[in-house]
């Protein structure tokens, strides 16, 4: 089934920015295992000087810079049969289309699925009248290179779809990504929003309207800087196959890797276990082949017995004892899949901290993650708590104190107040 994805955000972007184009900045490591919104890296609302005329799919432009033109198969630009006319609830009738009332109710379905003004948000129609469009014909295709600003991201699509008639045959929407050799399906299974389970009933429509917004259930590792969009009808019959499109968009749906230390302070020589969590973006599309290289702080190494293994499907785990890094080749996230690890036991000989930075890892379509501390302490020694402000303690510092405690001129042992504040203990008192 094709997944749910809020679009208002992406309505919001397409009305500040026109046609938002490249990736933005990485996001922040986040919390392992809780997935964070794709980012759009596109988006076409068709409200770039729509008004109450309607407007014809290949003679709209999109907004600047890009100025996008679109095209489709001659079927899907049929205006006869009521395909291929941007239009809204409250604009102009369009000659020969004799169902207009309900692709101006799908218009406004679209509206409050998008966050727009209902009455006036505009929406592409697919209503296939009385004629098959054939199956798997292009309804919606860009004529213009889009950039994509950062190589291997994974990229998958979304789009609002508002459905009449589902009693009769169904729309089935298949993205393709384009201008990079061969179409890449960016779907496993079609958007068929009649029966998936976001769908959600409207008022209006001939026999019942379902409305919703949905990405596509595949993502694609793509290392291209310009890609283009296709989306297919795989149903050929016109008896049903009634609806209406809206906010197409690109989404950079990399997943965030974030790695931690457990236990996060060891003796020397002890053995912590470094896992690194794959999370899924929210729209949980299928990810595949991803990966990355781990290269530990010097001073720590892969333990004499890694343990070392993995959820993230096929993927393969490299981490040889006595070793410097950890790797992953080939690992995957299944569509719905939420998050996925990486777990592997390391060790360290010498007391300190050490901090296993993002610098230190190169990674596949993945966001790096942020820092992970580990301390070693002597054997024997205890952590001691933590203080903030002007003269304590860093916050995040630990205090070792050996076993064997040092005495003062006087032979006295020295307590631990006095190993912090030699002041209050290091004086020496006879008697």
């Amino acid at each position: 089934m094709a997944l749910a994805i809020t679009s208002a955000l992406a309505t919001a972007q397409a009305q500040a920015l026109g046609n938002p184009a490249g990736v933005g900045a990485l996001r922040a490591s986040g919390t392992p295992g809780v997935p964070q919104a794709p980012v759009t890296v596109f988006v076409e609302n068709f409200e770039n000087k729509t008004g109450g005329t309607p407007t014809f799919l290949e003679d709209y432009v999109g907004a600047p810079p890009l100025n996008e033109r679109y095209t489709a198969d001659p079927p899907w630009l049929d205006h006869g049969q009521c395909n291929g006319i941007i239009l809204n609830q409250t604009g102009a009738d369009q000659p020969n289309c004799r169902w207009l009332q309900y692709l101006k109710g799908m218009a406004n379905a679209l509206g409050q699925v998008g966050g727009m003004n209902p009455p006036t948000n505009h929406a592409v129609s697919a209503y296939s009248d009385t004629a098959n469009p054939g199956s798997d014909r292009v309804e919606f295709r860009t004529e213009q290179p889009i950039p994509i600003a950062k190589p291997n991201r994974y990229i998958t699509f979304a789009v609002d779809v508002a459905a009449d008639n589902c009693a009769l045959k169904n729309p089935l929407l298949k993205f393709y990504l384009t201008g990079s050799g061969s179409d890449i399906p960016t779907f496993t299974t079609p958007i068929n929003p009649c029966t998936d389970p976001n769908s959600k009933p409207y008022p209006g429509g001939m026999r019942g309207l379902k409305a919703g917004s949905f990405a596509s259930d595949r993502a694609v590792l793509f290392n291209g800087t310009q890609l283009g969009i296709k989306m297919l009808n795989g149903q050929g019959e016109w008896n049903g196959n009634d609806h209406a499109f809206d906010n197409i968009r690109i989404l950079d749906a990399t997943p965030q890797l974030d790695k931690s230390f457990s236990p996060a302070t060891i003796d020397e020589g002890g053995t912590s276990t470094l896992t690194m969590t794959v999370t899924n973006t929210s729209e949980l599309a299928a990810k595949n082949d991803f990966g990355f290289t781990d290269s530990l702080p010097a001073g720590v190494s892969v333990a004499p017995s890694p343990n070392a293994s993995t959820t993230c499907g096929s993927g393969a785990v490299s981490a040889a004892a006595g070793g410097a890094s950890v790797a992953l080749d080939g690992g995957d996230l299944a569509a719905g899949e939420k998050s996925c690890t990486v777990t592997v036991n390391v060790t360290a000989v010498k007391a300190g901290t050490y901090v296993n930075r993002p610098e230190a890892i190169t990674t596949v379509g993945l966001n790096p993650p942020g820092p992970a501390p580990l301390t070693v302490k002597k054997k024997g020694a205890t952590a001691v708590g933590t203080a903030t402000g002007s003269g304590g303690l860093l916050s995040g510092n630990v205090v070792q104190v050996p076993v064997d405690i040092p005495v003062n001129a006087c032979g006295n042992s020295v307590n631990v107040i006095g190993l912090l504040n030699p002041a209050a203990g290091n004086a020496c008192v006879n008697g």
